[in-house]
């Protein structure tokens, strides 16, 4: 499903009415007939239905009079209520207000709410569309609180007091229980708290053009069933261990051995065929108990625990073996580890998955990425990442889109920002993920993600690909999980029983 941003979104009327010369009021009475279809089957089986329609002064609400001139048409008993003087209504919303006021539809201009509240059978939300931002005016506040108490509302494009860009809330955004967007969803509406307020989505033909070249260089997707469905194939029956794929992976530490047992049994579990994990010697023996179903390859640590610069021609020694090199999960902040994940990413040949400690060498070092020659994905949370590109993590918030437009402007690799929900970015596309839940928001989440990556990129898939299934299955896998046992409850070496279920689905 496309995505857009609220400026993509203006681009695509400005074309549709400047370049392919469609009226304003065309767009709009075919979003108001869509908004009438849609109310009409919600209330099918009411007798005599009672219709509540809160109108701004911009096209928002010129969408709500487009729907109320069809509604009263059909039957329905429609009030609305304006929170402008008609002479201060956008030229198309007069338009279709004054259709209103010739039909007879009860139109207040009321800036406070009725001292007695009407009991509508359902209310339509179409104060402010996607060009808000902030805090809503004080004198909508009200009005927004009504709403949100109503038995049943729609929002119109999007609720009153959502961001359409970053899926940030006013502290009196609507809640609708379902919402009618025009021609696609914003990508503020996929991401949370905005995500929550949206209820069920309808993409709506309003006669916007199809096909257009957007000056925006971000292009963003919804990423769903169809799409993982089309990625991931059946195992084939003459395949074998070698051909399923090679995964080397330089995880853990004193203290944070669990990491590299999740990220080798993750990939394993995700259809790898062969695993090799190294691990500090004087740990060895932890790494051997653990990891029953792959090998382990001793790195001389001194008794230290972590790996060292020292360990480098050891590690090399297998990379030409490997398809895929995991490097970071646990590894610790030791700055010998540090020197040795320096010196691998600028010269191992094959792809690359970093996590976690793997970014130490980046931070505050964000040109360090171009001296990575093989393809490569990063996997950081937003703490991470904030450090990657040294932007405080509440200014990244402030418009998440936007900041990972920038940051994939001058990025060499593929970026997965775990997030609610994860994004991933590459070149000039990116992609929300449509699932997940906040029980993933647990230790060694993270290294389990990273083992589903690799374990697809040595099944022979491209590093994007391999990101996107990766953050989808590891979201879906959360979500079956949660389904039965809950969220709090849900730990990350759960994930790793449930993921070959979940990719099943999918084969075909």
């Amino acid at each position: 499903m496309q995505l857009l941003t609220r400026e993509q979104a203006r681009e695509l009327d400005l074309i549709a009415i400047d370049k392919n010369k469609i009226l304003g009021t065309t767009l709009m009475e075919n979003a108001g007939k869509n908004i009438a279809s849609i109310v009409q089957s919600e209330l099918i089986t009411v007798h005599n239905p009672n219709i509540g329609i809160v109108c701004g002064k911009g096209n928002n609400g010129g969408d709500g009079f487009a729907a109320a001139s069809i509604l009263i048409d059909e039957g329905f008993k429609v009030s609305i209520y304006c929170l402008s003087s008609s002479k201060n209504l956008s030229n198309d919303s007069l338009y279709f207000h004054d259709i209103c006021s010739k039909k007879g539809v009860a139109i207040f201009y009321e800036k406070e709410l009725p001292q007695l509240l009407p009991n509508f059978d359902l209310m339509i939300d179409a104060i402010v569309g996607t060009g808000f931002s902030g805090e809503l005016y004080k004198e909508f506040v009200p009005w927004t609180k009504w709403l949100n108490e109503c038995s049943a509302t729609i929002s119109v494009d999007i609720p009153s007091g959502l961001n359409a860009n970053t899926g940030m809330c006013s502290s009196n955004a609507v809640k609708a229980d379902q919402t009618i967007t025009m021609d696609s969803a914003k990508i503020g509406m996929m991401l949370e708290p905005g995500k929550s307020h949206c209820g069920l989505i309808h993409c709506v033909d309003i006669g916007l053009p199809k096909i257009y070249k957007s000056k925006s260089p971000m292009e963003w997707n919804l990423l769903s069933d169809d799409q993982i469905n089309s990625m991931i194939q059946n195992v084939e029956k003459t395949t074998h261990k070698y051909k399923q794929g090679k995964v080397l992976i330089l995880a853990g530490s004193i203290g944070m051995t669990g990491a590299a047992f999740l990220s080798t049994m993750s990939a394993l579990r995700s259809g790898a065929g062969i695993t090799k994990t190294f691990a500090p010697s004087s740990l060895n023996a932890i790494y051997e108990k653990k990891i029953t179903e792959g090998m382990t390859i001793p790195c001389e640590d001194s008794g230290n625990g972590f790996f060292l610069e020292e360990n480098y021609d050891t590690i090399m020694n297998h990379v030409e073996w490997s398809d895929v090199i995991i490097i970071g999960p646990g590894l610790g902040s030791d700055s010998e580890t540090a020197k040795l994940v320096l010196k691998l990413i600028k010269n191992i040949n094959k792809p690359i998955v970093i996590d976690a400690d793997g970014f130490q060498p980046f931070y505050n070092n964000i040109e360090l990425f171009n001296e990575i020659h093989s393809k490569f994905v990063i996997t950081p949370h937003l703490g991470e990442f904030s450090k990657i590109t040294d932007i405080d993590s509440k200014i990244l918030m402030d418009d998440l889109p936007k900041n990972i437009n920038l940051f994939m402007k001058d990025f060499p690799g593929t970026l997965l920002l775990k997030n609610s929900p994860s994004f991933v970015a590459w070149e000039a596309k990116g992609c929300v993920n449509s699932n997940g839940n906040p029980g993933l928001a647990t230790a060694g989440s993270g290294d389990v993600l990273t083992g589903i990556i690799a374990a697809f990129i040595a099944q022979g898939k491209s590093v994007e690909e391999a990101a996107q299934i990766g953050m989808f299955i590891h979201g879906k896998t959360g979500d079956e999980l949660a389904r039965v046992n809950g969220q709090r409850g849900l730990i990350a070496s759960d994930l790793l029983n449930k993921i070959g279920q979940v990719i099943s689905i999918y084969e075909s």
